[in-house]
């Protein structure tokens, strides 16, 4: 039987061709698991069901005879089928169930049958999981970090991707770009999954000796949460300010953020809502003022230049103090 042992978790997680199989219930996937993984199970979710019921009420033996019964004939050929296609499409997969056991064991031993013969995780995602917590509440203290830093609009996330030193990007891990504003179309990851994430991309960026380069962010990036040695260790690390005017700030903002499409102004009123208690009601409506006038200048065929003036408002307003207040 091949496996893949935890000494070998960094090399296979480094590697760009190692492809993850993971066999768990579709249940089990949405709570979290290794980047990059697709998931291709043995069992649905409501087939796991009856087996964990099967195995509390009447033992092992009835729950893998039952889960036999489930899969048989038909279905057990279109999952090995499933199986087989993903691995002649990446040859170089691994496979995964929760602990490494049945459900890896036999979808390792029918693959075997069909003459497909690919490792399994010894200790399944839970030893991957721990390997990715080992990483972030052990190894980052050890970690040196230059935190990019400076005000609203300062451009920190252009300047990691242009830069030629090592660089995790929060911001991107997490899919929101860290403000009242920064959500994107794209949901968040499960607290979970971005912390695989965040793990994984400290081990690559770890590997070329320079100090790291990471944006410095508050405890909470939307609704994802940074580890907490993470955090820690950020606000402890050597700083690197970004100098850049004012003027700049709003162009960059207005490049990010806004575009040709009218659904967006919904979303940047909604963010204001949000931050009206902060802000001030008075300000508050003069920014949703402006709001709907850019939105009335982009229907009417007039641009988007009016945006300016709202983002200019919200930096002095709201951000640059929040950020004085650091």
């Amino acid at each position: 039987m091949k496996t893949i042992s935890e000494s070998q978790f960094a090399e296979r997680l480094l590697g760009l061709s190692t492809h993850w199989i993971d066999v768990r219930a579709p249940v089990e996937f949405v709570t979290g698991t290794v980047p990059g993984a697709v998931n291709l199970p043995l069992l649905t979710d409501d087939e796991r069901k009856q087996v964990g019921t099967t195995y509390r009420h009447e033992g092992q033996d009835a729950a893998v005879a039952l889960g036999h019964r489930l899969v048989g004939g038909s279905i057990k050929e279109a999952r090995i089928q499933q199986w087989s296609d993903e691995i002649q499409a990446h040859p170089d997969s691994a496979i995964f169930c929760f602990r490494g056991g049945l459900r890896s064991q036999i979808t390792q031993s029918w693959l075997r049958e069909r003459g497909v013969d690919r490792p399994i995780v010894y200790g399944g995602y839970k030893a991957l999981r721990r390997f990715f917590l080992k990483i972030l509440e052990v190894e980052v203290p050890s970690l040196r970090f230059e935190v990019v830093s400076g005000p609203t609009g300062s451009g920190k996330t252009h300047f990691l991707w242009q830069s030629d030193r090592p660089f995790v990007d929060l911001e991107g891990l997490a899919h929101h770009r860290g403000s009242a504003f920064g959500a994107m179309e794209s949901a968040q990851p499960g607290q979970v999954d971005f912390e695989n994430g965040l793990a994984l991309e400290l081990l690559r960026a770890k590997q070329s000796g320079e100090p790291i380069l990471i944006e410095d962010e508050s405890r909470m990036i939307g609704k994802r949460i940074l580890p907490e040695a993470l955090f820690h260790h950020m606000q402890e690390s050597p700083r690197r300010v970004l100098d850049v005017s004012f003027d700049q700030r709003v162009e960059n903002i207005f490049c990010d953020y806004v575009s040709e499409d009218p659904a967006q102004f919904d979303r940047f009123k909604n963010s204001v809502q949000a931050i009206s208690r902060r802000l001030g009601s008075l300000r508050s409506r003069e920014i949703l003022n402006d709001l709907q006038f850019s939105q009335s200048e982009l229907l009417a065929g007039r641009g988007l230049e009016s945006n300016r003036v709202w983002i200019a408002k919200l930096l002095k307003w709201y951000y640059d103090p929040m950020y004085a207040r650091r």
